[in-house]
């Protein structure tokens, strides 16, 4: 086989893998993990914004001990969270969560507040 058909069948070789892997589940293609994080933030301010009766808003802080597993089979993402319930006159009160949410990071399963961490 000549130089130059090799280098195509390696190419075809490497396109079919790709295609194979990322039908599979197993790659993630660029800006994955971007839309997975704004869907992650944007499920915690919903399921906050849900409880707060007073008009206040809630907002995203920061996210620490993720990690994915698996849980009958599907997909899970657990971290813990910390928000924010800002009131009507710019007040600031911090919050800590267990959260654990499905593959995509947009639907929250469970939901554990962590009633030590408040300040």
């Amino acid at each position: 086989m000549k130089n130059g058909n090799l280098m195509k069948l390696a190419g075809c070789t490497a396109i079919a893998l790709l295609v194979a892997f990322a039908g599979s589940g197993h790659i993630h293609l660029p800006g994955h993990g971007t839309w997975e994080n704004k869907n992650f933030e944007e499920a915690v301010v919903n399921h906050v914004s849900s409880q707060l009766p007073h008009g206040e808003k809630a907002e995203f802080g920061s996210k620490f001990l993720c990690e994915d597993y698996k849980e009958n089979g599907e997909v899970r993402f657990s971290a813990n969270v910390i928000y924010y319930v800002v009131s009507r006159n710019g007040a600031k009160e911090k919050h800590i969560a267990h959260v654990v949410c499905n593959e995509d990071k947009n639907r929250i399963i469970e939901w554990k507040e962590n009633s030590n961490a408040t300040h």
